[in-house]
């Protein structure tokens, strides 16, 4: 018996995912630090490194037009490097996910048309010649106006985001049915990591007052990495935004994280 409701759920998320299930949608949202999970909390998104860039990712204060740019001039269409990127996100609280595709061109800032409160997944097209590399030369960043604040970037030869946060709109539920983190494994000292899942359930009137929902700890000698899966997935309210941070024992640890969404229509 307990093999049918497995497999009948795992025809159910296949068909959402298929989209073939009315009022669902499917979503994976997956991020990397990069050698970037500090001692002290680090969200798992691109600009998460050694240095680190920035630790924390932060939402623009309203709706805002972004500019979105690359550091190689090589990132236009007619280059070797990506032509365009298409931008995934929010345009106010209350709306389903929008997109948009953006001709890029180069170190020049190309502006999206829409205004986003949230841009939660960029993606790289490539060049219409096969000569082309096809994703990213440079570093591709989405910079809100009057804001100033980087919404997403995606780094060098990536070809889109690696951002373990995602924004849902007011007319959805998001379910959570699984997430995962993960830190490499060490040669020299051992690491541990402590992995939360964030949600921050009011957006629409503030953007700092993230709760802490679940916690994965992982380590380098062992278990470093670990999978949640829920037979009764919880349930997150639109508008809400949720996100994955680590804290690790040691500075620079490379770490990543996943969860994977049904969003369904209210």
């Amino acid at each position: 018996m307990s093999h049918f409701r497995i497999t009948g759920m795992n025809d159910y998320l296949s068909d959402v995912a298929r989209g073939i299930v009315p009022n669902r949608k499917s979503v994976n949202k997956f991020g990397a630090a990069p050698s970037g999970i500090q001692t002290t909390y680090t969200d798992i998104w691109d600009r998460a490194n050694a240095t680190p860039t920035q630790q924390i990712w932060t939402a623009p204060t309203q709706a805002r037009v972004h500019a979105i740019v690359s550091t190689s001039a090589e990132d236009a269409a007619g280059g070797t490097g990506a032509a365009s990127v298409i931008v995934y996100g929010l345009t106010d609280w209350d709306t389903k996910e929008a997109n948009e595709t953006i001709t890029l061109t180069g170190a020049t800032p190309a502006n999206t048309s829409n205004s986003y409160v949230i841009i939660h997944r960029m993606k790289c097209v490539g060049q219409a010649s096969t000569t082309g590399a096809g994703v990213n030369i440079g570093v591709i960043t989405a910079t809100a106006a009057t804001d100033n604040t980087v919404t997403a970037s995606i780094l060098a030869g990536n070809g889109q985001t690696e951002m373990a946060i995602y924004g849902v709109p007011s007319v959805q539920d998001a379910l959570l049915y699984r997430w995962s983190v993960g830190i490499d494994k060490t040669s020299a000292n051992a690491a541990t990591c402590d992995f939360e899942l964030r949600v921050n359930e009011n957006p629409n009137v503030q953007l700092k007052g993230f709760l802490r929902k679940d916690d994965i700890s992982v380590q380098s000698t062992g278990a470093n990495v670990h999978e949640r899966a829920f037979a009764v997935p919880p349930k997150y309210s639109g508008p809400c935004i949720i996100k994955t941070q680590g804290i690790a024992s040691a500075a620079d640890i490379d770490g990543h994280a996943e969860f994977d969404l049904v969003l369904v229509d209210k």
